[in-house]
């Protein structure tokens, strides 16, 4: 152990490490011997030639268009002028890995040859006795290291690159090494500078690196090329690029080194699925997983240090800034669901480990919140929200489904690991708001500004609107992506990636329960005491600020009547009064239609929506509940308007209808902003600096903005999305959308509009 608290190579890891490529090569050796005894170069090469990625990857998975061992192994006993045994390619190439190529004349050929290691060239003999002389192309390598930038394909690369990549035709090998040269330099000095023990291990253990483009392949690390990396290289990467994939591959490299005997780490079959030991939905298996915490740690450890020792210019900052909140949280993320069976999962020694891991974790976040503040990404983000149900409770078929807690869990401690302020307040039956506070800073306005987006969803639909995202192009599949995880997501981004800002607004982000059922979340919010200059109601508006929205009343009207038989029918029935109340609200709806206009939302409606009896099948009901829905404009409340209601019914009914208003069962308030609310024009004008256009609307759909309004000086709803997914088969968001919401939010929380 290190300070400030990682596993080196120096520590726990190192002697293992050590111990394990020394059995690895002499098995390499055996292996190599028994495969080819005649070869005269195996005997004298020594150990570090048989860490040779291709020969390993020859020996151990085999089945390859091949070279032969005097080729794979030429680079650690050159220039002997011994015979050699070689094979040709296709096109006449003779490969030898880590050292150098030439061309012959004779393609897919086996040649006896002789190396000249004065004058780097072969001399080869045909099948009929001819000489010919081919000098030796050198390879690029990494300065100051023995690593080869590996920039053609030869046999052994080309068979085992088809078993690892979809779509191989697509594969594209990068030629130009040499223009990334510079980048991974320096990228490695940067390593070296915050941790010499584990520069020293990648330079020793990495022997290739093969640089490719690929649309969907990702950049890797595999068992059966050990000691060779493969990165899908933008053609744009930079030295914070190499940082993080020297460390996170070429940490698959040294760990698989260090736990060569999987069994010693761990009491659970390595192979087995994570899944089944958390009880929760995850890819990997056991082994891959623990693979996993350790380059997260590596990850974190690295580019944290090479933030906080000020290595990085200021063009490369924000990249390592991106790049450690999202190590961070993904290693949070796995040390929580891990931490929770590591006693049924690791053996004593990989329980040591794991501790390791947690505690180095554990005490950079107490020592460095500032460093875990940067913004996430807010498509990963998103599809984190989207993987952890919480679905309302109260809904049909939400029955077995976690509700809201386990994502408010989440969302606090993704809060709580950049140093927030964070509040869980308890709402309902384990059900509680997650609400974070960052105080105004530097020369920020009085303004407050509170961002709000609830976290209950509707039961998964079908494949597109699932508990686990789909990304297709620039859209991302999922329940709750777009009403309204998309929202909540942006929201969290743009409140974190503020939090270290010098200069910043003070803000409130809340996470709610029960928007889709009874708004139980943001009422309790209501009553916490906070009064913002502005709140935004996170929903799906396809990134238009609604700034007017009409309220909604639910209620029911009880209609009564005598006991009666079907043999006997009565006159005056509860079913036939309720019939009437029924006609005549439909009449109350018409005279609305006609009656005064919001000049965007239009006129107030009503509409029944159920009925309920407590009838039988020859005896009629004495009750009869005749449920109703009603949206009216801002300028009443939810009670009045159900008073004119009635009002207007008994005005219709014949005096024996017997009928009674019960208590409302829901009430959300309508909502209209004036132009002229403080930083309603700054938010407009962010809209219009990101999307282009800012055209404010309104609707009459339900949301949680009425309920602001009654705590807020102005409130409206704003958020990524079509609300037409809402609910549906199929629910999705744009990806662009949500960037863009993200950066406007942003904008507000900082003021960038004054």
């Amino acid at each position: 152990m290190t300070e400030p608290g990682h596993i080196d190579f120096d520590g726990l890891l190192g002697a293992r490490r050590h111990d394990a490529r020394r059995e690895l090569a002499e098995t390499m050796r055996l292996l190599s011997g028994q495969q080819d005894p005649d070869c005269a170069t195996i005997p004298s090469a020594p150990v570090e030639a048989f860490f040779e990625p291709r020969l390993y990857s020859q020996l151990v998975l085999g089945g390859f268009p091949s070279t032969t061992a005097d080729q794979l192994l030429l680079a650690a006993v050159p220039g002997d002028g011994a015979p050699l045994l070689v094979r040709t390619d296709s096109e006449g190439t003779v490969s030898f890995p880590g050292f150098g190529r030439c061309k012959t004349d004779q393609p897919s050929a086996e040649l006896k040859a002789r190396y000249d290691a004065v004058a780097r060239t072969l001399t080869s003999e045909s099948a009929d006795g001819a000489l010919s002389t081919s000098a030796l192309e050198p390879i690029t390598r990494v300065a100051g290291t023995d690593m080869e930038l590996v920039d053609r394909l030869d046999p052994i690369l080309d068979g085992f690159l088809r078993l690892q990549i979809d779509r191989y035709e697509e594969l594209s090998v990068v030629t130009d090494v040499d223009a990334y040269v510079p980048q991974i330099s320096r990228a490695l000095d940067l390593i070296a500078s915050v941790s010499p023990a584990y520069h020293a291990a990648l330079i020793q253990s990495l022997r290739a690196v093969f640089l490719f483009r690929h649309p969907a392949a990702e950049s890797f690390a595999a068992l059966g090329m050990h000691g060779m990396i493969f990165l899908n290289v933008p053609e744009t990467a930079g030295a914070d690029y190499f940082v993080e994939e020297f460390v996170h591959q070429g940490g698959h490299v040294l760990f698989s080194e260090a736990t060569l005997s999987r069994g010693d780490f761990l009491q659970v079959d390595p192979d087995a699925p994570l899944s089944e030991l958390i009880g929760q939905d995850d890819p990997r298996d056991v082994y891959g997983a623990f693979h996993g915490l350790f380059t997260e740690h590596m990850e974190y450890h690295i580019v944290r240090g090479v933030l906080e020792k000020g290595l990085a210019d200021e063009a490369e900052r924000p990249a390592f800034e991106r790049h450690l909140a999202e190590v961070a949280r993904r290693h949070q993320r796995d040390l929580r669901l891990i931490g929770d069976r590591a006693g049924e999962i690791f053996s004593p020694l990989g329980q040591e480990v794991f501790t390791a891991f947690r505690e180095a974790h554990d005490r950079a976040e107490r020592s460095h919140t500032r460093a875990l503040a940067f913004a996430p990404d807010a498509e990963e983000l998103l599809g984190e929200l989207v993987a952890i149900p919480s679905v309302n409770p109260l809904l049909p078929g939400s029955e077995g489904i976690a509700h809201e807690g386990d994502l408010a869990s989440f969302v606090a401690d993704r809060l709580r690991a950049a140093g927030i302020d964070v509040e869980m307040q308890e709402v309902a039956g384990g059900r509680g708001n997650v609400i974070a506070h960052l105080p105004r800073v530097g020369d920020a306005d009085d303004e407050v500004v509170l961002l709000s987006a609830h976290m209950d969803t509707y039961p998964a639909g079908g494949p597109r609107a699932a508990y686990e995202p789909v990304v297709e192009g620039r859209t991302l599949y999922g329940r709750g992506s777009a009403d309204a995880k998309g929202s909540l997501a942006a929201m969290m981004t743009a409140f974190l990636g503020v939090a270290t800002l010098p200069n910043r607004r003070e803000c409130y982000l809340a996470a709610t329960v029960d928007e889709e059922c009874l708004l139980l979340g943001v009422k309790a919010l209501a009553a916490r005491g906070m009064r913002p200059t502005l709140g935004i109601t996170g929903e799906p508006t396809g990134l238009v600020p609604v700034v007017a929205q009409k309220g909604i009343v639910r209620g029911s009207f009880r209609v009564r009547g005598p006991k009666s038989h079907a043999a006997y029918p009565a006159d005056r029935t509860a079913v036939r009064s309720a019939a009437e109340l029924v006609s005549a609200l439909d009449r109350v709806n018409a005279d609305l239609a006609t009656g005064p206009h919001h000049p965007d939302l239009g006129p107030s409606t009503v509409m029944v929506t159920t009925m309920e009896s407590n009838g039988g099948m020859n005896l009629g009901a004495t009750e009869v509940a005749v449920w109703f829905d009603a949206r009216f404009p801002p300028g009443t409340s939810g009670a009045e308007f159900t008073a004119r209601i009635e009002r207007d019914l008994r005005e219709l009914l014949s005096a024996d209808v017997d009928f009674v208003r019960e208590p409302l069962a829901f009430v959300s308030p309508p909502n209209e902003v004036s132009p002229a609310s403080p930083l309603i024009a700054e938010f407009f004008a962010a809209v219009k600096n990101a999307a282009g256009v800012c055209e404010p609307g309104s609707f009459s759909y339900g949301s949680e903005t009425g309920v602001l309004a009654e705590f807020c000086r102005s409130s409206l709803v704003f958020g990524p999305g079509d609300a037409r997914y809402s609910h549906a088969e199929v629910e999705a968001i744009d990806l662009d959308e949500l960037g863009t919401a993200t950066e406007i939010l942003r904008s507000i929380l900082v003021g960038d509009q004054r």
